[in-house]
């Protein structure tokens, strides 16, 4: 009785703790904010408040700089009335929505309860520091402005909204656009800053500047500046987008690009009136008034050549036989069902939200998903489905959440991932659904080479009118389409262009060509242009590398369609330099496999095999909890055989299996050959349930297997039940045994 007082005792004063340590600050330097004393605690002063995810990879990686950024200066803003507070955005999501937080971690800046300024991702200790005394500068100082406008991290001048159009209308600058969360920024950024420290000085004499733009903090200015992807490194002279450098985002690439340009100012190329491009003019968000009249000129005046030229792209993307289609003309939200589905996407691409309504986020998203339907007119059909009356739609397309967002066309389907702001859903639809790229040059494949793993060419005559070319060009373009391929379809007319970029794969330019550029090989289409099943199916199998990264957009793709998928795991923190070799490494594997299988059997192969490369720190809590795979066994090798819910990680011999060449295809054959014992991805519960489930079913089939055993069994049953109850009759007559009679 003493020891459950105690208890009991112990349990109150640990509830009252908690309710007096509501909204007090942690250590006197970081207040615990939540959705009961946000609003009242923030009304004066100003706040920092960083709002975090405690199973958050990146969070955690961001903690301990926050935590040395608080201990430095809570004391010292405090007597300024600033104010340091963290948000746990598990516990407190109408709150982080209400925030308009979609993303983690994210730091805001209010001020009398409005925000003021913000900082997204996982940041060093010095940019955290930065961000906040920017944010804390006297509106009219103008040395903290300039101070801003010339900040150098790496040797790149950091620009954003406030600085960008003033700071690049003058001079060449090359700029890096990224994402700090980004996989492929991170993995660049070394390149690039061994890159700007060696030629900073030696380009600054030539008047070339290095610039850095954040683009999720800065989301308009990259809308603005021509950037489809993260990284992106872009060229502007005078305020002017020239292009977007045409080297791979490496250290001697990025370098042999920028030494070039020396080259090409020496030439005076760069002096030579602007071509006919939208000027790079950021004043939605920037105080000058008037567009320059060399940009309005440079986009309103054609010459005769140019708009002959102009005439004949337009005619080669879209025929003058094949009229424009005009999806959701009436710009509406179509409510789908089990019942009109099949009718209403029976044909043309169609946006769609798998939603619950008693889901808070679907809730908060449903009036800008309105105004997506008016903003996507004559682009794409908008629809939605209430997934608890329509589960059956919801469990087709594998939804696993809600809200999900999928654009779908003809079966199938790329998820949209990204914030669900109505620009960037418009800009999701723009992107997936561009039209083919109509290719000039050599340089302008290279380019288009260079920002892409796969890229797909269409070469054909100009001249040639046949209708049987015409119906070939119309089905691949459909069916590229179809598989949200156009964006990587390329369209040749210029034969030299076309045999320098094919070289002894264009035999006769009689007819078109189709070609996949892809891993340093060329892949040929060789059946028949006007055959859709055979198109898609192309597509399909040759849309990604030969060692792609996983990511969110394609995981569903590679493990659902894959019969056996080999994953290279790697750190990715320990440089660039490991992880491109042993990326390097799974390739070779890759290619000697696919070689070996395509060679033995005659161009198939034994079983669906591909391959990918993993970011570990990325995926860290998935790797560790699927595979059972920790950061110390990195890089680690994991054949995954998705249908069958089981995984390989140990060769022939028991052992891991070895990150190379060798190892790995040694690996893959002896697990398509059935000679790996396998781990299973089930809990040991599940598993435990498999078992007894399989041993019920051995029993039932047993018992029940045939007729005969029916009749048996039920007679026996039948019997046994029969003397039970006289049994329990003659029990309960005597007090003994009461048998009650239940439900």
């Amino acid at each position: 009785m003493e020891l459950s007082a105690r208890l009991l005792l112990g349990v109150l004063l640990a509830l009252i703790s908690q309710v007096l340590a509501r909204g007090a600050p942690v250590g006197q330097k970081t207040h615990i904010l939540d959705e009961h004393n946000f609003e009242t605690t923030t009304r004066s002063g100003t706040w920092i408040v960083k709002h975090y995810s405690p199973t958050c990879m990146h969070c955690l990686h961001f903690q301990p700089k926050w935590d040395a950024v608080v201990a430095a200066r809570s004391v010292e803003l405090f007597e300024k009335d600033v104010h340091f507070g963290e948000i746990d955005c598990l516990e407190n999501m109408q709150l982080c929505q209400l925030n308009k937080v979609e993303s983690w971690p994210r730091v805001l800046v209010f001020s009398d309860s409005k925000v003021v300024d913000s900082l997204n991702g996982d940041r060093t200790e010095q940019e955290l520091r930065e961000f906040i005394d920017k944010a804390l500068a006297p509106a009219g100082d103008a040395a903290a402005v300039v101070v801003q406008q010339r900040k150098y991290t790496d040797n790149s001048v950091i620009l954003d909204a406030t600085n960008f159009t003033q700071a690049t209308e003058q001079g060449i600058w090359l700029v890096k656009l990224y994402s700090p969360t980004c996989p492929h920024c991170r993995a660049m950024a070394p390149d690039w800053t061994k890159m700007t420290d060696e030629l900073a000085d030696q380009m600054a004499a030539v008047g070339v500047t290095f610039g850095q733009v954040d683009c999720p903090a800065n989301k308009k200015v990259c809308e603005a500046n021509h950037v489809d992807g993260y990284p992106t490194v872009n060229l502007f002279v005078n305020g002017v987008y020239i292009e977007e450098i045409y080297a791979r985002y490496k250290y001697q690439s990025m370098k042999d690009y920028t030494l070039e340009l020396i080259k090409r100012i020496g030439a005076k190329e760069f002096e030579k009136p602007a071509p006919p491009v939208v000027n790079n003019d950021n004043r939605d968000w920037d105080d000058a008034d008037d567009t320059p009249a060399s940009a309005v000129s440079s986009v309103k005046e054609k010459t005769p050549k140019e708009e002959e030229e102009r005439k004949h792209d337009e005619s080669v993307v879209v025929a003058e036989d094949e009229p424009l289609p005009n999806y959701n003309p009436d710009g509406e939200v179509v409510a789908l069902t089990v019942q009109n589905f099949a009718e209403r996407t029976a044909s043309g691409p169609w946006f769609i939200k798998f939603y619950a309504p008693w889901c808070g986020h679907c809730q908060h998203l449903a009036p800008t998903w309105i105004k997506l339907g008016e903003a996507a007119k004559g682009k794409v059909n908008v629809g939605e489905i209430n997934c608890d009356e329509n589960g059956e739609l919801c469990k087709k397309y594998n939804v696993q959440g809600y809200p999900s967002l999928k654009l779908l066309w003809e079966g199938e389907s790329v998820e949209f991932k990204a914030s669900r702001d109505l620009d960037t859903m418009v800009g999701f639809v723009d992107h997936v659904l561009s039209k083919p790229n109509n290719v000039h040059s050599i340089a302008d494949l290279r380019t288009e080479q260079s920002k892409k793993d796969v890229v797909f060419v269409l070469a054909y005559s100009a001249t040639d009118t046949a209708a049987k070319t015409k119906a070939s060009l119309s089905r691949v373009k459909a069916n590229a389409q179809k598989m949200f391929q156009s964006r990587n379809l390329n369209l040749v007319t210029d034969l030299d262009v076309a045999r320098e970029a094919l070289g002894s794969h264009i035999k006769d330019l009689s007819t078109p060509v189709l070609a996949a550029l892809k891993d340093g090989r060329i892949v040929e289409y060789e059946g028949s242009l006007t055959s859709d099943d055979q198109l898609r199916e192309w597509f399909y199998a040759e849309r990604f590398p030969l060692l792609p990264e996983l990511s969110r957009e394609n995981s569903d793709d590679l493990f659902y369609d894959s019969e056996y998928l080999v994953l290279a795991i790697l750190d990715t923190e320990r440089g660039a330099e490991h992880v491109a070799a042993y990326r390097d490494v799974a390739r070779d594997a890759a290619i000697e496999y696919t070689r070996s299988q395509t060679q033995a059997s005659g161009g198939s192969t034994k079983g669906s095999v591909r391959f990918a490369w993993v970011d570990g720190i990325k995926w860290a809590a998935y790797v560790d909890r699927v595979f059972g795979l920790k950061r110390g066994s990195w890089p680690a090798i994991v054949i995954a055989q998705p249908g069958e819910d089981r995984f390989f990680v140990a060769d022939t011999k028991g052992m891991p299996i070895e990150p190379t060449k060798m190892g790995i295809f040694l690996a893959v054959r002896a697990a398509v050959e059935g000679r790996l014992r396998a781990k299973s991805t089930n809990s040991i519960i599940f598993q435990a349930v498999n078992v007894f489930a399989g041993a019920m079913m051995a029993v039932f089939a047993m018992l029940f297997g045939s007729m005969v055993r029916t009749l048996v069994t039920v007679s026996v049953i039948a019997f046994i039940g029969y003397a039970l109850y006289r049994r329990g009759g003659q029990r309960s007559r005597s007090g003994s045994f009461n048998m009650v009679k239940g439900d």
